[in-house]
């Protein structure tokens, strides 16, 4: 049995909405699975500014891929706990049970040195092409987001992946309606995002264009639902609707 967890507005553990069981099953096929469905998950999101399209996703895949396939090969299957992988609104955590491998050091084990627990099940894997024999895994998620992302204890080995919040940002927009967002638009909710209160000289100054231009895009964005004004025009704040727990919260929460 695998376990994924949670949501992209998965706070912490006390907060689960979501959890796939992958379990009953022949546990290659439950890993595969795990894959297929955190890719699926791993949105693409597309980028049309400046009249050039550029696309990007959430997280790095490829990290992820072997820091799952890790947490499945070096599991203490033993001890009857599955790894499982939490998914948070702005990190992955794919958690295995066991520690480090006996007698594999710390720097061995950030260098790509590996002493697996299950050597039987390495075997398989190889074969299948689900991992290399290379120990080019653990050198890569160090190499594109450094030692600190690995939280190592005697029981656990905590891998954390973190999600590009701007892309997460960019998605939740452009899911609302359909909505592709220009520059302009993207700047003028950082700047709500970084202060609700700011107004619209202010944001003005801050971008670099027009209060008109800056007017006339507020108002679009209004129009379409994405940022909404409480308040006076002196004192008011600028949210957005929080769709799934119907209320407004700031529109850089």
């Amino acid at each position: 049995m695998v376990y994924v967890y949670g949501g992209y507005e998965f706070i912490d553990k006390t907060n689960l909405i979501k959890r796939n069981e992958y379990g009953y099953k022949c546990m290659l096929v439950a890993v595969k699975q795990v894959l297929d469905y955190m890719e699926a998950l791993n949105d693409t999101i597309v980028d049309v500014g400046g009249g050039l399209r550029k696309e990007s996703r959430l997280f790095d895949f490829p990290c992820f891929r072997e820091a799952w396939l890790n947490a499945c090969l070096h599991n203490r299957w033993s001890r009857q706990t599955p790894p499982a992988v939490y998914m948070f609104e702005d990190r992955i955590e794919v958690i295995s049970v066991g520690g480090l491998p006996e007698g594999l050091t710390l720097e061995e084990f950030y260098e790509g040195k590996s002493k697996p627990v299950n050597l039987e099940l390495q075997q398989i894997m190889v074969q299948l092409d689900y991992i290399e024999q290379t120990g080019h895994g653990v050198p890569l998620i160090v190499s594109r987001y450094g030692k600190e992302v690995f939280d190592i204890t005697e029981n656990f080995v905590t891998v954390t992946i973190p999600l590009n919040k701007d892309k997460v940002m960019e998605r939740d927009l452009q899911k609302k309606k359909g909505v592709v967002l220009n520059e302009c638009d993207k700047k003028i909710i950082s700047g709500m995002k970084e202060n609700s209160n700011i107004t619209v000289h202010e944001l003005s100054g801050q971008i670099g264009v027009g209060v008109t231009t800056i007017t006339k895009h507020i108002r679009i964005l209004r129009e379409k639902g994405i940022i909404k004004r409480i308040g006076s025009k002196k004192n008011g704040q600028w949210v957005k609707p929080d769709r799934d727990k119907n209320r407004y919260v700031s529109a850089g929460a």
